[in-house]
């Protein structure tokens, strides 16, 4: 199976989450930040990648197959509380250092999430804020080797838009649908040349790298968001041709798999699938 830790061994990829996130409202809109008071942690996504990739699949499933907008909310909720925020504000930018200059310029389309592909940068950086109170920023994303403007992603005046996130993670969740689909033997040839369009229509820009001189030159892979190691995850997994994600037999969890025969997410669930086939045995036999 290949991974992503393996595949991007020097990189810089360490992400900030914090002990607990709320809903706030600003200007009419939910977005999810820290608790004030909440407690600020460090951690690698990349290592994490396995339980990663299943928890947004399951996560992105709840949304698909949620009934109404607080479900949705609740799913988008407790990613974030796993994981942290995705990290949309210095991954959207197409000029990486949009913080230097006066105008963001933002990709068309990207989950039409603005209307104009320019910004003022001072607008930009005030849209991710939960007060403008100009407050002085600790350095902590500088101490892990990113740039300033990591401070106010690894702030607790951070936030996200709730209704980013949720489509995020849906769109995820898709992709993987899709690819379960186009096994399916009831499928026409022209609708799996439908369903192929939708899985080739998954852009993910790649991950930039910075060439670094210890001891000698070298490569290092750079993870500007949370959000572009979910992607770079989603597509590794999704290019094997033995899927490394399957749905558990017993509990219809998605889960990563480190063997492909693998049917359950768990020993757990393996053990209780067993029991309730065994029991569904023994009620037939005395019905019979």
């Amino acid at each position: 199976m290949k991974k992503i830790k393996e595949i991007y061994e020097n990189r810089i990829s360490t992400w900030a989450k914090y002990s607990g996130y709320r809903i706030i409202k600003r200007q009419g809109q939910d977005y999810i930040a820290p608790e004030e008071n909440a407690a600020l942690m460090w951690y690698d996504p990349v290592e994490k990648e396995e339980t990663l990739i299943a928890d947004v699949l399951n996560m992105g499933k709840s949304i698909a197959d949620a009934k109404n907008g607080e479900e949705m909310i609740a799913s988008a909720l407790d990613f974030v509380s796993k994981y942290g925020l995705l990290g949309w504000m210095p991954s959207l930018p197409v000029n990486p250092y949009f913080y230097l200059e006066s105008k963001v310029l933002l990709p068309e389309n990207e989950y039409f999430l603005f209307f104009s592909t320019t910004k003022d940068t001072e607008k930009y950086l005030e849209q991710f804020q939960v007060e403008l109170n100009g407050e002085e920023l600790l350095g902590a994303g500088q101490e892990q080797g990113r740039s300033p403007i990591y401070d106010l992603v690894f702030s607790p005046n951070y936030c996200e838009p709730v209704n980013w996130i949720i489509p995020f993670l849906q769109e995820m969740f898709e992709h993987f649908r899709t690819k379960e689909m186009l096994a399916d033997p009831s499928y026409e040839p022209w609708e799996k040349m439908i369903l192929r369009k939708r899985i080739e229509s998954f852009y993910h820009p790649g991950v930039p790298y910075v060439l670094r001189y210890d001891p000698v030159p070298s490569a290092c892979w750079v993870f500007d968001s949370l959000k572009m190691v979910v992607e770079t995850a989603c597509v590794v997994a999704l290019g094997q041709e033995e899927n490394p994600v399957a749905v558990c037999k017993h509990c219809g969890e998605y889960f990563y798999r480190e063997d492909i025969r693998s049917a359950y997410c768990s020993h757990r669930c393996r053990n209780q699938y067993h029991v309730y086939q065994s029991r569904k045995r023994k009620r037939l036999e005395e019905n019979d």
